[in-house]
């Protein structure tokens, strides 16, 4: 039988069987949206939990030198950024206590860091330009506790009276928020580090990003006031909780997939059954075995994506409205497993159907 008179015979018996046929598209829908509202939002909550993990505050890791070992410095700096898994890389120095210079020393003290690297690339600056040497700029927080109504003046420090010249305002990237509560300078000349700050791309490289970042910094062995925090934790946590959501999303959607395909096969069984004398009336008429395995599980496939489209689209507009958000490529997937655990359940009915002896049928009363 040509494909398009196959085709045409697929539809035309699917719209002769009704009853079966809406059996069919309701199980297959009822499959779907069990599988989108409950193992969908399964992959909603692993998906919510992977973009948590990887929002740039859980990449971060630091380095604090507390015993000025110096082995935070602009070549070791430069080293680290030229990792490939490394998004950000910057260094800060021993932060200091400094005041309005024009208020003087009973002014409000913050909080000053030095910036080994590019000041822009720890903060935003939204007010102003960035700084040169020995020069300033103070968080957009900070600008009322100093009691300027604009980035101008200049800072003096507590401890040795150095003043610095304030030339804009900034608001800090994320990972570097806590840098907001004070102000930054761009040092006159080379110094050592005191905190590291790395961002890695991923959580998933943290490990390998973490080995690669002290073989370079080297720290002594013995080192005194050495702090590492590291996301390694964080990671093994992501892969574990991924992992494990994964899993169990897995055996519910297979458990329903075999249930649904079960009452495909028993729905299409009992219709072969039932319409065994048309099936035998195709055998007597020349249909080979292979078309009749073809029709009777066509119309099956048919009917189950008529029954899938609607179960995916009942079941993702469920979650929307209790906000749980389902990708939608998770959601076309399960409509794809679904018509082809229909399709596959259908055929050992078919191929039934097909080896029944189409005289012994015809005789049948």
């Amino acid at each position: 039988m040509r494909r398009r008179a196959l085709a045409r015979e697929i539809v035309a018996s699917t719209w002769a069987a009704r009853v079966p046929s809406v059996l069919i598209a309701v199980v297959v829908a009822a499959m779907c949206f069990a599988a989108i509202a409950t193992v969908g939002r399964t992959a909603a909550a692993a998906a919510d939990v992977a973009n948590r993990m990887e929002q740039a505050g859980a990449r971060r890791m630091s380095v604090i030198d507390g015993g000025s070992l110096g082995f935070i410095n602009a070549r070791t700096l430069a080293a680290v950024r030229s990792l490939s898994t490394v998004e950000n890389a910057q260094a800060l120095g021993r932060p200091f206590d400094a005041t309005n210079g024009i208020i003087g020393s009973g002014g409000t003290r913050i909080p000053v860091w030095p910036v080994l690297g590019d000041v822009t690339q720890v903060g935003k600056v939204v007010w102003g330009r960035a700084p040169g040497p020995g020069e300033a700029v103070v968080s957009m927080e900070m600008l009322q506790t100093l009691n300027l109504s604009a980035p101008a003046g200049y800072l003096t420090a507590s401890d040795d009276q150095s003043q610095y010249p304030i030339v804009g305002a900034y608001r800090a990237w994320p990972t570097f928020e806590d840098l907001n509560a004070g102000a930054l300078i761009t040092p006159t000349g080379p110094i050592s580090g005191r905190e590291l700050r790395v961002v890695v791309d991923s959580v998933a490289s943290a490990p390998g990003t973490v080995s690669s970042v002290m073989a370079i910094l080297a720290p002594p062995l013995d080192a005194q006031g050495l702090y590492v925090d590291a996301p390694t934790v964080l990671a093994e946590t992501a892969g574990a909780i991924n992992a494990q959501l994964s899993g169990s999303g897995r055996a519910l959607l297979l458990m329903i997939l075999a249930v649904g395909g079960f009452f495909v096969a028993a729905v299409v069984l009992a219709d072969a059954l039932v319409r065994r004398r048309d099936l035998g009336r195709r055998r007597t008429l020349g249909i080979t075995r292979s078309d009749l395995v073809a029709l009777v599980a066509g119309r099956a496939v048919l009917t189950a994506t008529l029954g899938a489209l609607a179960g995916c689209i009942a079941g993702w507009s469920t979650n929307q409205a209790i906000s749980s958000t389902t990708p939608v490529d998770f959601t076309v997937g399960i409509g794809v497993l679904a018509v082809l655990s229909a399709g596959i359940a259908a055929l050992p009915p078919a191929w039934y159907a097909a080896r029944m002896d189409p005289v012994a049928v015809m005789r049948t009363p």
